[in-house]
């Protein structure tokens, strides 16, 4: 599929707003050819509009061999707005949290937005391409940086390049050697979050070392409208066959995000775009709009809270040492204010779950009598299920991306809980069940350090 026809389906697809979906096409990824070659059981709808592979071979094997050897994954669905023009930088800066002033060519910058408030609106990744020429990698980027630029009238240029661009993600132990050897060039001096252009079957790609699974880790960001996108994908795993390479599917993708501690928005927190209308014109009605494509209605009554409970700052979700002072960003002075009242009541950490009472969850679906609702494996593909965290009967945070480690052989979930409970091995109950009308249940759960795993992706390659 060209280029221009990815677009033209791509710019139909996000028409969110319009009644006529039945005829809301569903677009692939770039890597869709090679893709159907090995994965031929189901796809996944994501982002309202991207089909990606749900599963390739089993996904516990997908998710051991993250850490065992390598796996190949599709982010291509991720919204990318390119930004340019002469106050392209200064929008950035001013949107994000960190100081991003001494980025330049060949940089890469994990970029927190924040609202007026100081609570996270949206947090992506960058690419530096020049001083005033980026691309930000995140669902939601189009509308806040829109929302920026309404906001401060700065003279920038702001594209949706999402189908223009592949987002293939090449990570674990043997990921060095598979690009190595797909690339034909050494890469062992290629610093974490920096990134170089290559070449892959003669075709142009933009290699990024980054990721999010704590494992050393790559990026191909290729052109799309050669037509040829998938020769990449198809390259990468055929030479990453003999190093145990496994494609990774939808379904096992976000367990290693869980096991390398990073929040991510919708299901760890609510971004906060409040109010809405000031940039969307849709005005927001109980919450709805940030949860209509995660909890049915019938979940969402039942929910137990209220969207503001889920807006966060940065401290709360783990991403405090990212925050400068030395530059004037939207949201600085109620940061600052939250800093002196001695900062945000919760913090972000992992919580082990006790295996006896995740058992005993799963037995009491065999009974002949009202169950809790059991939990997925080896997670929910998608949702904001925020359960309530106890102490002694009382409520003291939030459990959130809950799911199975096939690594840790664990029920594990990161968790927003009240700063004095924070220590390692706390004894604390997930109360069970709040997106649901059946029985809740308490299942015991131990405070964990984050990361769950070992943190590899900085490693230096060259020693």
């Amino acid at each position: 599929m060209s280029c221009g026809t990815l677009r033209e389906q791509y710019k139909k697809a996000i028409q969110y707003d319009k009644v006529a979906f039945i005829e809301r096409p569903l677009i692939g990824s770039p890597a869709a050819p090679a893709q159907a070659e090995t994965q031929n059981r189901l796809w996944y709808v994501f982002g309202g509009c991207w089909l990606v592979a749900y599963e390739y071979t089993r996904w516990w094997k997908e998710s051991l061999a993250l850490r065992k050897a390598a796996m190949l994954a599709d982010w291509s669905w991720l919204e990318k707005v390119r930004v340019t023009g002469p106050e392209a930088a200064r929008l950035l800066n001013y949107g994000s949290v960190t100081d991003l002033s001494k980025a330049e060519e060949g940089h890469i910058k994990f970029i927190p937005m924040v609202n007026e408030n100081g609570k996270v609106a949206l947090e992506g990744v960058g690419v530096c391409i020049s001083k005033n020429d980026w691309i930000l990698s995140q669902n939601g980027s189009n509308v806040w940086l829109n929302y920026l630029r309404k906001l401060t009238k700065m003279d920038v240029k702001l594209e949706d390049v999402t189908p223009d661009f592949t987002v293939y993600g090449l990570q674990g132990p043997a990921s060095i050697d598979i690009l190595e050897a797909v690339t034909g060039e050494k890469f062992r001096d290629l610093p974490f979050n920096r990134w170089r252009m290559s070449k892959v079957n003669d075709l142009v790609v933009r290699i990024c070392r980054t990721g999010v699974t704590g494992e050393v880790g790559y990026e191909f960001h290729a052109p799309t409208d050669t037509g040829k996108a998938y020769e990449i994908w198809r390259a990468i795993r055929e030479v990453g066959k003999p190093f145990g390479l496994r494609e990774m599917g939808r379904r096992a993708q976000e367990i290693g995000h869980i096991e390398t501690g990073i929040a991510t928005g919708v299901v760890d927190y609510l971004p906060a775009w409040t109010p809405p209308e000031a940039y969307t014109g849709v005005v927001e009605v109980d919450g709805r709009r940030f949860t209509r494509k995660y909890l049915s209605d019938e979940e969402f009554a039942c929910r137990g809270w209220e969207v503001s409970e889920h807006q966060c700052s940065p401290y709360e979700l783990g991403f405090g040492n990212m925050v400068s002072f030395n530059h004037d960003f939207l949201g600085r002075e109620a940061l600052l204010k939250e800093l002196r009242a001695g900062g945000p009541a919760h913090r972000l950490v992992g919580l082990t779950w006790n295996s006896d009472d995740v058992g005993e969850l799963f037995a009491a679906q065999f009974r002949d009598e009202p169950a809790p609702p059991p939990p997925d494996l080896p997670k929910s593909p998608s949702g904001s299920f925020y359960n309530k965290l106890l102490k002694n009967g009382e409520h003291v945070g939030w459990a959130t991306s809950t799911g199975y480690s096939p690594t840790l052989r664990r029920m594990i979930s990161l968790a927003r809980i009240r700063k004095d409970l924070v220590e390692p091995g706390t004894e604390v109950s997930v109360f069970w069940g709040s997106f649901s009308d059946e029985p809740k249940w308490e299942i015991r759960a131990m405070v964990t350090k984050l990361p769950f795993i070992p943190q590899k992706r900085k490693m230096d390659l060259t020693k």
